[in-house]
């Protein structure tokens, strides 16, 4: 093994990226093709050769990533979440709603631990110059940023709008309406500020490259005010699609009384509503890319790996990665998903330029933890849950 990552002595180092489009699409066709030969049943292994490609064609300094999970490992994850979902709906539909919702519920409240164990695998099944990755973290802080936290600011978020909408009979019903809808969403904004933080301390800090720990520390005040305006964003879109749809909902709506089925009034309005849905799916893409370059940014810019001596820096732009998701959607669209393989080599190798790695990566000891992949029946039926470390 190597003592040390290869380099020139330099303090900066780029991600770079080497995947190709056409090897990509081979990929993705016969992916495509045995998962609707098998009925959907080789959709793990599609997921592990794309993400083994990509991860193969990363370089830092000139290292190769090394990706070793298998599809066989997940696949159970994939059929224990499908059959608990078909129980589920089947008991409910049978009239034994308690029986499905309680399955449901247990699911829900297994997911944490889950997903822990989840990035357990993923990252010991990744390596860098013979030298894996790692993650521990605390079950029970797993289970309270994932689950419990963000449950209780939802509920409290949602008994303050209750209360608005009581304490405000006063009030012009435009007026209202706009206030608690600006309440409602601020504090939408901050239960994700919160919860995000939350999550990044708990992957940040759990993870391990060797003998070496990953380190962060989050403001939170700076992620829950990039939430609120990530959240914020998406009221411009709001207003105009209101404003677009209300006459039409409320003609529909009379017609509805007064049992007149319309047809013709549906066929004029095709216009406005197609501009409705245009309008909505840019709004999700604005929104989509300006929280995950903010959760992206601070994540990376304030991680750090062995006690700072090794810092990492993503200047990812929203308005570059705004009109790049345009673009691989639209694209893929009008070539019938035939060009999503050449947009997501050309997405992926943006991103990977935009991410740095800052610090002495010679000096750094590379030596591999002695951490064994754990083979118990919890880390196998939850392998597949997290199939990819969240805000990189």
């Amino acid at each position: 093994m190597n003592n040390s990552i290869c380099g020139q002595g330099n303090q900066n180092h780029k991600f770079v990226f080497t995947g190709k489009g056409w090897d990509y699409f081979i990929i993705c066709l016969v992916n495509f093709l045995l998962s609707c030969i098998t009925l959907g049943v080789y959709t793990p292994w599609a997921i592990v050769r794309c993400r083994r490609y990509i991860y193969e064609k990363m370089t830092l300094n000139g290292q190769h990533f090394v990706y070793k999970a298998t599809g066989g490992a997940i696949f159970v994850s994939f059929l224990l979440i499908m059959v608990i979902s078909v129980a589920s709906v089947s008991f409910i539909a049978n009239n034994s709603p308690f029986i499905g919702f309680s399955l449901i519920g247990l699911l829900v409240a297994a997911l944490p631990l889950m997903t822990i164990k989840s990035l357990q695998y993923q990252a010991i099944m990744t390596s860098l110059n013979g030298v894996r990755f790692g993650f521990n973290c605390s079950t029970f802080q797993a289970w309270l940023y994932m689950l419990a936290v963000p449950v209780v600011l939802a509920l409290i978020n949602w008994a303050v709008v209750y209360l608005l909408i009581l304490a405000t009979d006063w009030v012009e019903m435009l007026v209202r309406i706009a206030f608690i809808a600006f309440v409602g969403i601020v504090g939408m904004g901050v239960t994700y500020g919160i919860t995000y933080a939350k999550w990044m301390q708990l992957v940040g800090n759990g993870g391990y490259f060797g003998i070496h720990r990953f380190a962060i520390s989050v403001d939170m005040k700076m992620c829950v005010v990039g939430c609120i305006k990530a959240v914020l964003v998406l009221l411009p879109f709001v207003v105009v699609i209101a404003w677009l749809i209300a006459p039409i909902f409320l003609q529909m709506m009379m017609l509805a009384v007064l049992g007149v089925a319309d047809d013709e009034f549906i066929l004029e309005n095709q216009s406005r509503i197609t501009a409705c849905y245009f309008l909505y799916f840019t709004g999700i893409i604005v929104v989509g890319s300006f929280l995950y370059t903010t959760l992206r940014n601070l994540f990376m810019n304030n991680l750090v790996l062995a006690e700072g001596k090794i810092r990492f820096h993503s200047s990812v732009t929203v308005h570059g990665l705004v009109w790049r998701f345009v673009l691989v959607i639209f694209i893929s669209g009008i070539t019938f998903g035939l060009g999503y393989p050449w947009m997501k080599m050309w997405l992926v190798s943006w991103l990977a330029s935009h991410s740095h790695v800052q610090g002495d990566l010679d000096a750094l000891e590379l030596t591999d933890h002695q951490e064994e992949l754990a083979t118990g029946p919890a880390m196998w039926v939850s392998r597949g849950v997290m199939t990819y470390f969240p805000f990189i």
